[in-house]
């Protein structure tokens, strides 16, 4: 699978959703480097929007401590959300991003934008923009390299 490629395509998904005053939170760590990738496509077809990151980490359920809850830089205030995360799995880092966005502000709605869907979700959340589906077992593991933080692009599964 050629990520950029991939990028592109749900670049134009995106741009051509009915999405007014759209703001694009990525979800750390390889998520908020594929919005900016994202982010760069939209800004050549025109799509106007914002981008942001989100800190989810205090809205885990599954922390034993109690950890600062952030806001967002941009408040997500009645505008249209698309969270972009690199791998969707169990569904439980999306709830917590999700619980995280609702933390800084009531948006009009949100969406989730991810590169892979592996399947085995715990919870009842799905992707609107997906870059591909790649069934796996629970015993093996996706990875996505990124050429900023790991100097190429590539999906492993193992």
């Amino acid at each position: 699978m050629e990520i950029e490629k991939t990028l592109y395509r749900l670049s134009k998904e995106i741009s051509e959703s009915d999405l007014s005053n759209p703001l694009l939170i990525g979800i750390p760590r390889r998520g908020d480097l594929l919005t900016k990738r994202i982010s760069k496509y939209l800004i050549e077809f025109g799509f106007k929007h914002d981008i942001d990151t989100v800190n989810y980490r205090p809205f885990r359920d599954d922390l034993d401590q109690e950890l600062e809850k952030s806001n967002l830089n941009i408040s997500p205030e009645d505008r249209n959300i698309v969270l972009i995360d690199d791998v969707i799995y169990t569904g439980r880092t999306l709830r917590a991003s999700i619980e995280a966005v609702m933390h800084s502000g009531r948006p009009k709605s949100i969406t989730l934008a991810c590169l892979i869907d592996r399947g085995h979700r715990e919870l009842p959340i799905t992707p609107k923009f997906i870059g591909k589906n790649i069934p796996t077992n629970e015993s093996e593991y996706v990875s996505v390299f990124l050429e900023e933080i790991d100097k190429e692009d590539r999906i492993e599964v193992s």
